[in-house]
């Protein structure tokens, strides 16, 4: 199961996807496979298709909860990787809040450190959906797909709107904070190149070096043109 649309009921001999496993979801009607959200499994779960699980995710606010799923991707973790993915969620859990959750959300790029206007000091880090997903699975030396702006398609508003349905409204101070200016395009990380990245894994090589999206079709899955 590297990477898969799940199916609309399990049967009893289904896997159990397990914990750390990456799910996403789609448009609650009329989707083309895009791909608005994805998290990280907090359970070993047997899925289906729109079933809500647990999960740890950016959504924004950085939380746990329920959340429907669709799509479903993993890679092979040892135990201690398991561990290593619990012990970078816990330090960023530790991480001091801002008094305004919602600042520690960011489109552009995937993620970045906040640091203290008066000390420089690190205080919190600011991610994407796809930059909580991205970081953690970093942070046990597993690179899921390219982040350097020059490798990355760009992403039109058009687009972008399916994402975030308020873009049009939000104003200028806002998208400089989200690091979205101006009416795009923007080389920006989309939640479904994360499940093509888990779907170029095979036995012979079940961690893959990191995806390279050639275009924003590859924003949806698993229906992007090849």
């Amino acid at each position: 199961m590297p990477a898969e649309r799940l199916p609309f009921q399990h049967k009893p001999d289904t896997p159990a996807a397990p914990v750390y496993a990456v799910v996403g979801t789609y448009p609650s009607t009329g989707h083309d496979g895009f791909v608005l959200h994805i998290a990280l499994l907090a359970e070993e779960t047997k899925l289906s298709y729109g079933q809500s699980a647990a999960v740890w995710h950016m959504r924004p606010p950085l939380e746990s909860g329920e959340h429907p799923v669709h799509v479903v991707g993993t890679t092979p973790l040892t135990l201690d990787d398991v561990e290593s993915l619990h012990d970078w969620r816990n330090e960023v859990d530790k991480e001091p809040p801002p008094d305004n959750p919602f600042r520690r959300y960011i489109v552009r790029p995937h993620s970045r450190s906040y640091h203290a206007p008066e000390t420089n000091r690190k205080l919190y880090q600011r991610f994407s959906c796809v930059g909580y997903v991205i970081e953690c699975y970093r942070s046990i030396d597993v690179d899921l797909v390219v982040t350097s702006e020059p490798d990355l398609p760009e992403v039109d508003s058009d687009t972008l709107e399916k994402v975030y349905p308020d873009l049009n409204r939000i104003g200028a101070r806002m998208r400089e904070v989200l690091g979205i200016p101006g009416n795009g395009p923007w080389p920006i990380l989309m939640p479904g190149y994360v499940f093509h990245a888990l779907a170029q894994a095979t036995e012979e090589t079940p961690r893959p070096p990191a995806y390279t999206p050639e275009s924003t079709e590859y924003a949806r899955f698993p229906y992007a043109a090849k």
